[in-house]
């Protein structure tokens, strides 16, 4: 999280139970923190319609069980504090006492994109994040072998997620993927049939008491819907090679597998993000063959990476001095 964007932050809250459940936010920036404790009382709770009409739900509360924090920051010039609901939030940094997410707490919350959050098994009430559709990444503050609130995230959001665990030691980063449910009606016999298209359903199937099983994880790639799903299933080798956390050699060479069957498909990838160093790793796994040197060097020319291009140059004046030794006699 980028400490410099904070800007200044009025928090609206009340006291159960000696602990702090959060009211409301008003800011001038669209990324928040919600801070670890509150005058000494954890923050363990995000009270209902907190981000999405927090305004109808003080109001059934009495003045004198509201409590407001103010938390300095650093604001642009002429900037000025609004309500932060709806689409004027993007970033939200939770608490890692946190213990409930209220209902409809960011319904039609429709620019978050990032949520940052601890450990720990999260309740969720109906609609927490219903209509959040920009929402694609999850990061918490723990490793992947930890209670987490993941299983609601995964209850309430359909479309392709990126989680991220930053423990200690060791980063994970594990991309469940989109999925969608669909009733067809059999006119005639007046009933419905219930069918669910995408590979997602089932990758979220995968925890059990909040820890993600990562064997039934690495286990599913080999399902035919996410092989059919290309450039999520690419992603997801990805993203478990670069961060093998808990992965069996049996399903890194799965991964493996995947990748040198889809070379071109991979090298693209990597020349996209600009990742120079990766082309060293695709090189050393048979990815970047010599065969498959002339079709990155354009295709990195073409994409104007010069970095990758200059890997791919020495990669090719590495070749020819090999080929050069060949016919030393």
């Amino acid at each position: 999280m980028n400490q410099e964007i904070e800007g200044s932050l009025s928090i609206k809250y009340k006291i159960y139970d000696e602990k702090a459940v959060i009211l409301s936010c008003t800011g001038t920036e669209r990324y928040v923190r919600i801070p670890e404790d509150i005058k000494g009382k954890p923050v363990v709770s995000i009270g209902p319609y907190s981000f999405s009409s927090p305004e109808d739900n003080i109001r059934k509360l009495n003045d004198q069980e509201i409590y407001e924090y103010e938390i300095e920051g650093m604001d642009a010039p002429l900037s000025v504090k609004e309500t932060i609901k709806g689409k004027k939030l993007q970033v939200i940094y939770l608490p890692r006492h946190l213990e409930r997410i209220g209902e409809y707490a960011f319904y039609n919350c429709t620019e978050l994109e990032h949520i940052n959050l601890g450990e720990g098994v999260i309740d969720f009430g109906n609609g927490a994040f219903m209509n959040c559709d920009s929402l694609k990444e999850l990061t918490f503050r723990t490793k992947c072998d930890t209670p987490t609130g993941l299983a609601g995230f995964l209850r309430e959001i359909q479309s392709e997620l990126t989680v991220t665990f930053e423990g200690k030691e060791e980063k994970a980063v594990f991309i469940f993927p989109e999925y969608y449910e669909e009733s067809i009606e059999n006119t005639p016999a007046r009933v419905f049939h219930y069918q669910i298209h995408g590979a997602g359903y089932r990758y979220r199937q995968c925890l059990e008491n909040g820890i993600l099983n990562i064997l039934q994880y690495d286990m599913l790639f080999q399902a035919p819907e996410i092989q059919n799903e290309s450039k999520t299933a690419l992603s997801i080798a990805l993203s478990r090679l670069n961060y093998p956390a808990g992965l069996s050699e049996h399903y890194k060479q799965q991964y493996i597998k995947y990748l040198r069957l889809h070379k071109e498909d991979t090298i693209i990838r990597y020349l996209e993000e600009n990742n120079a160093k990766g082309l060293y790793s695709l090189k050393l796994e048979e990815i970047l063959t010599r065969d498959m040197m002339d079709f990155a060097l354009k295709a990195s020319i073409r994409l104007k990476q010069p970095e990758c291009t200059a890997v791919l140059l020495s990669f090719g004046e590495e070749s020819r001095k090999e080929t050069d030794h060949k016919f030393d006699l």
